[in-house]
């Protein structure tokens, strides 16, 4: 059987060579666009918000924030998106509030600037020793003593009366909890009456040598009073006093001397640039500072 063989015109060729093209081309713009696009989490009016857009905005912001990002994320981009859109609706009257922005920028971008300064490029020169460690350790026990700490749960009632009566329902086996959300009249009530865990040394010493000597699940056989009412206790954990190790401590105590020497450390550079620097301080002027 004979071979077919297909000629193809010049015409044809650039054709078929140009069609490569376009298709390669097509599937580098895809690529791109995917990489580019991956950490978009949002795009508000054509503005794509990235991963490291909200990362960086919750390195500014207090740590509740960065709190809350770990539990809720969805939230955090929606307060990011309030924000662009805000953003958007000011660039509307830009040239009137430009001057203004401007002065707080300067300020801002000085203010950063510095602060990144001092801690990423000062910071590196820092070193902690582990003996510095060690003795910090052994001359500062007490601060590496984790105190017993107890986990208690509250009904709170408006008289003894209806709080005997609950004691009652309690012993014969009613959920402490859902007493708690139904008829206690305390804002723990909207945690079932849970009050957390609670440093025993900061409560009243009677309650605390009572609470010494319950197991986890006890009920407190004494009506507690107090101005908010007549408190059922009981108790849900109840964790022992110990002593941190070296090792557990560590990290706290060398991140602690390294803040207290990178203060040094400013203080030092500051006490230089000052010496070196040209600095001339118009004092007639700093006083109209007083009324502006």
């Amino acid at each position: 059987m004979k071979k077919i063989k297909i000629k193809l015109s010049q015409k044809n060729k650039r054709v078929l060579l140009i069609s490569a093209l376009v298709i390669i081309f097509a599937g580098l713009i895809y690529f791109i666009l995917f990489f580019k696009n991956r950490n978009v989490v949002a795009v508000v009016n054509g503005y794509p918000v990235t991963i490291k857009d909200i990362l960086v905005e919750m390195e500014s912001s207090p740590s509740v924030y960065k709190e809350t990002l770990e539990v809720d994320p969805k939230s955090v981009v929606e307060t990011y998106i309030n924000q662009i859109l805000l953003y958007q609706e000011a660039k509307r009257y830009e040239r009137r509030l430009k001057r203004d922005v401007d002065d707080m920028m300067k300020n801002y971008y000085i203010k950063v600037m510095a602060k990144e300064y001092v801690d990423k490029i000062l910071t590196e020169r820092i070193k902690v020793a582990d003996e510095e460690i060690t003795e910090y350790y052994n001359t500062h026990l007490e601060e590496f003593l984790i105190p017993e700490k107890v986990r208690l749960f509250e009904i709170v009632l408006p008289t003894q009366e209806k709080a005997e009566v609950v004691r009652k329902r309690l012993s014969l086996g009613e959920s402490f909890e859902l007493i708690a959300m139904n008829e206690s009249i305390s804002a723990s009530k909207e945690k079932a009456g849970d009050l957390g865990w609670i440093d025993v040394r900061k409560l009243e010493p009677e309650i605390a040598a009572l609470v010494s000597r319950m197991t986890p699940g006890d009920i407190l056989a004494n009506i507690i009073r107090t101005e908010a009412g007549y408190h059922i206790i009981k108790l849900a954990g109840k964790t022992e006093s110990r002593m941190l190790t070296l090792e557990e401590a560590k990290p706290s105590i060398k991140e602690m001397l390294v803040s207290f020497k990178k203060k040094g450390e400013v203080d030092i550079l500051m006490a230089k640039l000052k010496e070196k620097g040209r600095i001339r301080i118009y004092l007639e002027k700093v006083e109209r500072l007083k009324s502006k």
